[in-house]
């Protein structure tokens, strides 16, 4: 508080009388100047508004520190961290929203789209697609769609119509042309129910090989031909308990032939005389029809280190236009698996015996005959190496789980082929030794590297899934 100079202020004594408080002034000398009175009073209401004014200022500042408090707290990663309220009207939409969409995409826990990774035949290569599977598109009716192509441009479509929730956990015996290593659905897990459906599928191999039927075909034989067509049949299957399932299918199969496209081989019709050859000038309409039981008392189907396996399948293949080409096919699959003493130590055997059976004079087509070679029998030799009418094959492998994704196995396989059951040779035996390394986890193997010696070199193999 400033005054003019010339101005005496008397000492200021405050007195409390009654409760009021009551300034007194002691005028020193009783001629003050009315400016200095009015000085004081100004400098007095001065202070009394400062004060508010201080108050007013400190209560400024603690707004604007809870603002920076407030704002650190609703740091983008602080608000990360906290967990959201959302308005309850706003979740309902947002939940119907999501159920109208996954009603496309993914309507339940078995459909929707999904990516497939694998093979598509032996010597296709590694092969990926998209599959899509709609349960109740009609009333009770499902719908699966897939396709797949791999590096060498192999192609497979198909597509399913049915009753089909239950087709994965229920025994399958697979398409007419499919190599009887592996007839069915043995890497899933099985549940009672049942599956009916219509199976479409088209099949496009440019580069399959050949190199003449039996064991002493020579390998500088090998040439390659183009497989391509369409298979339609109606299938059921029945899982009557977790163990036991049967399955049947009928229908056609309908595939032609044409040239390779493997530069590196010379094509089949340039490498063989077609007229010596069964269904090479002629590729029939077949009508097939067949049916299978298996038994499979395995406690992990798609990484198996107990039980068994034992299957049996029976099918006929008719081409009313081409007599001499029809045959009927046994197959008969059998395989054990059990934990030894050492610690993480599988040993896993297999044995698998086909044969084809037709009329006097009668054969097999060259691209329906079963063979011996590839990534699930001789695995030191090329897919397709051995064909012909019967075949026996034997498997063992001890596996060694040495990480808990990763698994090593050594394996000894076995095998040979002739015209019939009856003219297979222990002497015509070809072994292939090798290793494999798999990446797996506690429920199934997800992929293998297996390299296999044979009497022709050595070879490597991909694969996805267990050996068997």
């Amino acid at each position: 508080m400033r005054l003019r100079a010339g101005t005496s202020v008397a000492p200021l004594v405050r007195v409390r009388i009654a409760g009021w408080s009551l300034a007194l002034l002691v005028i020193g000398a009783s001629s003050l100047p009315l400016t200095a009175q009015q000085s004081r009073s100004t400098a007095q209401q001065s202070g009394d508004i400062a004060k508010p004014s201080v108050d007013t200022a400190q209560q400024s500042v603690d707004t604007a520190q809870q603002s920076v408090d407030t704002a650190q707290q609703q740091s983008p990663i602080s608000r990360a961290k906290q967990e959201v309220q959302p308005d309850p009207q706003d979740d309902g939409r947002l939940k119907t929203t999501a159920r109208r969409f996954g009603t496309l995409v993914s309507p339940g826990e078995d459909e929707g789209v999904k990516v497939s990774l694998g093979i598509i035949v032996a010597g296709s290569s590694l092969s990926g697609g998209l599959g899509y599977k709609r349960l109740n598109v009609f009333k009770t009716i499902d719908l699966e769609v897939e396709g797949n192509v791999s590096v060498r441009r192999y192609q497979d479509y198909r597509v399913a119509i049915g009753l089909l929730e239950s087709r994965d956990s229920t025994l399958e015996l697979d398409v007419a042309d499919r190599k009887v290593a592996s007839l069915f659905n043995t890497t899933s897990r099985k549940s009672p129910g049942s599956a009916l459906y219509f199976d479409l599928r088209y099949r496009d191999y440019p580069r399959h090989t050949y190199y003449g039927p039996g064991m002493e075909s020579p390998e500088e034989f090998r040439s390659d031909y183009a497989l391509r067509g369409i298979s339609a049949e109606g299938v059921w299957q029945w899982q009557i308990t977790p163990t036991t399932g049967v399955s049947a299918r009928g229908g056609v199969l309908d595939l032609e032939i044409g040239s390779g496209t493997n530069d590196a081989l010379l094509n089949f019709e340039d490498r063989f005389v077609t007229a010596l050859v069964p269904g090479a000038q002629r590729q029939p309409l077949f009508v097939t029809y067949g049916a299978a039981v298996v038994h499979d008392t395995r406690t992990e189907p798609g990484a198996p280190d107990d039980g068994h396996v034992a299957g049996i399948a029976l099918r006929r293949y008719s081409a009313s236009d081409a007599p001499a080409l029809s045959f009927t096919r046994l197959t008969l699959d059998a395989r054990a698996y059990r934990r030894l003493r050492w610690e993480n130590g599988v040993l896993a055997v297999r044995g698998l015996v086909s044969s084809d059976v037709t009329d006097s004079g009668a054969a097999t087509p060259f691209y329906l005959q079963q063979s011996l070679g590839g990534g699930e029998t001789l695995r030191g030799f090329h897919s397709y190496r051995f064909p012909d009418q019967a075949l026996a094959h034997a498997s063992i492998e001890y596996r060694w789980r040495a990480h808990r994704y990763v698994e090593i196995a050594p394996f000894l396989d076995a095998g040979t082929v002739a015209p019939s059951l009856s003219r297979l040779s222990p002497g015509s035996v070809k072994m292939s030794p090798g290793v494999g390394i798999r990446a797996r986890n506690d429920r199934r193997v997800l992929a293998r590297l297996d390299f296999g010696w044979g009497t022709e070199g050595a070879r490597v193999v991909v694969g996805m899934g267990p050996a068997f």
